[in-house]
């Protein structure tokens, strides 16, 4: 074993380039600039693909992710997350620049997405020298899944829950880097090291914690991500630690502690208002900051022991929630498994069962599983070769440099996608492109040192290495980004117009997809939308949406109302007192009578043919089964290719079935109308829906064709049936419409004087 660990200490020491900020700020200032501006320049090719018009409402752009709005909406006033981080820098933005949210929302997230590169850079300079950030600098920030959660219209917080656990993991190797050997094992050249560390690293560490202290602000899981790496850093320093230094790394991390953690546990722009605790917890960390660079005489013995530093290390761990990763962290990772149910109580104090709701997150697109360890490559990387190459890399990088451990636990996340969703992924990114450049970095010394190049062909290799890179993978890809606006311009369009004729106290229901951007356009609450779509809180809306029966759509909304539809519970608070079984005859009572129901404030109902194509979660939801706990999909189909409707025989051909499909309606819904084709209808086979003006086609079922969804959206607003429970506020056929539910016919009175134009 000798043999094998000189060898090792042997290429330890001609792989490492110590980071030296005095000697290297310059250059390492330079290139981080550079990383940056390349970095945003790429993002930025995407601009001119949302310059067409349909990418435009009412002088808006529309923005590419649902929760972009929820920030916006919070930054309005709308909703509950107007104190939330995102939402406050968002007024904060737009308040220093002028721009309005739209366009704060939209123009923002290249610019803070491209920190990422910054933030890699650094870490590479930590972990091999200043030569071995050039190429991470340039592709550290580019990651396909985190470019998509982070390039034009994407205002989220996925640009911050990236980079603050990469800048905590930064912060805490600087501040032990100077107390812990680089490698596994002590070089020679470290035993004769006889410099002091800077006597300037405690107000080091305590600058880095405050930072700490404010990380989560635009996302609370920060908080514990960061806790766990202080968790690590504490442990690494103990397994690394050179002769006679633990105690000085020790007290480092104390005071990075008590700078971050001590004090009342704040969420979003709480953070910036500090209360007493939050000072004392300040001047604590303050007071141990100048222990350790003052070093009082009377004090030195106790301050050069470990036992201090421990017991303030208890009291830490006790009184400032530093054990949090252990429980609502883990539980919380535990809801991404995707559970079929979403059950509230199993049973009542009776010994009854209590009524079961169906688990939304299996219907998430973001939350869908990474497929295979191909597209996680390509995911993480510039191409799955680039991204099986930074394997290699971050294997050596765990081997060779112990402060890596830093990064375990956003690579940790990174390979979760795999099992927890699509969005895990973007945590890789930078993980990978530091195993892929640092590794190449350590290629190109051994070449240079094999044949006697000199230090440019190092740099000038890596350079090179960067641009084809940008220029072969990430450049194209930026410039070919389709736009994904959240909504058509007529919805957006006809939520706008709600602004100024709906009631200040109405509320809009909506799928829940479209909750948030309903909230920002109309500026009215909303029963559901991206925080609020659990099981418990989306059934009654995905029961609007999907029943058959204009009366039950009408009846659940007004019941749902009368509950308290913006508090937490919903519908769900007055069934938790019932069994499954009265639950279910309810809601079939909802179906077969008119039932006396409390008056509500105005409730309106949008129906969308963006809903059309997600009818097939929609109708799970809605057609859920709260006594067995079960769930049925409607068949809707998509159809995106050539095809002819044979109407002799009711026969719809395309060329991916081999033999043609039978239908029962097929209609075509234009400017001028619905107009039905006319063809020989066949019982119970699928209807075609052709959309004109959204150059759509869409084949659904009975239960999709005839759920209130498409009822609503392409009916006769006059009919009956439909007349006496929904009142057409806004005709946008055959994309939008938006009704008021109207009082129940047990009121003719009200219901009169509300059917009125």
């Amino acid at each position: 074993m000798k043999p094998f660990f000189s060898r090792y200490t042997e290429l330890g020491e001609f792989l490492d380039d110590r980071p030296d900020l005095r000697a290297d700020w310059k250059r390492l200032a330079l290139l981080a600039a550079l990383g940056y501006c390349l970095t945003l320049a790429v993002r930025l090719l995407e601009a001119p693909n949302w310059s067409a018009p349909a990418l435009m409402a009412g002088g808006e752009r529309i923005l590419a992710t649902h929760d972009s709005y929820c920030w916006l909406a919070g930054a309005k006033g709308v909703n509950e997350y107007a104190s939330f981080g995102m939402a406050g820098l968002a007024r904060l933005l737009s308040g220093l620049t002028g721009a309005p949210l739209w366009a704060v929302a939209f123009w923002a997230p290249p610019f803070l997405g491209s920190l990422t590169a910054v933030a890699t850079a650094l870490w590479a300079w930590q972990l091999a020298g200043r030569r071995a950030a050039i190429l991470p600098a340039l592709i550290g920030g580019l990651s396909p899944a985190f470019y998509y959660r982070s390039r034009l219209g994407y205002y989220d917080s996925d640009v911050f829950t990236l980079l603050m656990p990469l800048l905590l993991g930064l912060f805490l190797a600087a501040i032990i880097a100077p107390c812990c050997t680089r490698s596994w094992s002590m070089s020679q050249a470290e035993r004769e090291e006889l410099a002091e560390p800077s006597a300037w690293l405690p107000w080091l560490a305590l600058g880095f914690g405050l930072v700490a202290r404010m990380a989560h602000f635009a996302h609370d899981d920060v908080h514990p991500l960061g806790i766990g790496l202080y968790w690590l850093a504490l442990g690494l320093s103990l397994v690394t630690a050179l002769p006679g230094k633990r105690p000085l790394a020790l007290r480092l991390l104390v005071v990075y502690g008590l700078a971050a953690y001590a004090g009342p546990r704040h969420f979003g722009m709480e953070i910036f208002q500090p209360g007493l605790g939050d000072i004392a917890g300040v001047l604590a960390a303050s007071g141990a900051a100048w222990l350790c660079w003052k070093r009082p005489a009377r004090l030195a013995h106790w301050l050069d022991k470990p036992w201090p530093w421990l017991a303030i290390l208890a009291v830490m761990i006790l009184a400032c929630g530093l054990l949090l990763p252990l429980g609502p962290f883990w539980a919380k990772a535990l809801s991404y498994f995707k559970p079929m149910t979403d059950a509230g109580l199993s049973h009542l104090p009776s010994g009854e069962s209590a009524p079961s709701y169906p688990g939304i997150t299996q219907s998430i697109r973001e939350a869908k599983n990474v497929a295979d360890f191909g597209l996680f490559f390509a995911g993480v990387s510039f191409s799955v070769l680039g991204g099986a190459a930074g394997l290699l890399g971050i294997a050596a990088l765990l081997a060779l440099r112990p402060a890596f451990v830093l990064l375990l636990p956003i690579t940790v996340l990174a390979f979760a996608s795999l099992k927890l969703g699509a969005r895990f992924a973007m945590f890789g990114g930078p993980v990978f492109a530091l195993g892929l450049g640092i590794g190449f970095y350590w290629l190109c010394k051994a070449l240079a040192h094999r044949f006697g190049l000199g230090l440019r062909f190092m740099a000038w290799t890596q350079a090179a290495a960067g641009a084809l890179i940008l220029l072969l993978f990430y450049a194209p890809r930026s410039a070919e980004t389709r736009p994904s606006p959240v909504l058509a311009p007529p919805h957006a369009l006809a939520l706008m117009g709600l602004r100024q004729n709906a009631p200040e106290d109405a509320e809009i229901w909506t799928w829940w997809d479209f909750g948030y951007a309903t909230q920002y356009y109309a500026e009215r609450r909303t029963p559901t939308d991206g925080g609020r779509h659990a099981g418990r809180d989306i059934f009654a809306t995905a029961l609007a949406l999907s029943t058959d029966s204009y009366r039950q759509a009408a009846q659940i909304i007004r019941l749902s109302a009368s509950q308290g539809i913006g508090q937490e519970g919903g519908p769900a608070k007055r069934w938790d007192t019932m069994s499954a079984l009265a639950v279910q005859q309810e809601l079939q009572d909802l179906r077969d009578r008119d039932m006396n129901l409390p008056d509500t404030r105005p409730q309106l109902l949008t129906v969308c043919w963006e809903n059309v194509p997600l009818l097939h979660w929609i109708s799970f939801y809605g057609s859920w089964d709260v006594v067995t706990g079960a769930g049925r999909h409607a068949g809707v189909m998509q159809l995106a290719e050539a095809m002819d409707v044979d109407k002799l025989r009711g026969e719809l051909s395309v060329k991916s079935k081999k033999k043609p499909l039978p239908l029962g309606s097929a209609e075509v819904l234009g400017a001028k109308g619905l107009e039905r084709i006319q063809i020989k209808e066949n019982p119970g086979a699928s209807h075609l829906l052709i959309n004109e003006i959204s150059r759509q086609a869409m084949l659904l079922d009975d239960v999709a064709y005839n759920s209130m969804a498409v009822q609503l959206l392409i009916g006769d607003p006059n009919r009956p049936e439909q007349s006496r429970y929904f009142k057409l506020l806004h005709e946008g056929f055959p994309l939008v419409r938006i009704y008021e539910v109207l009082p129940g016919p047990e009121n003719p009175e009200k219901q009169a004087k509300a059917a009125k134009p």
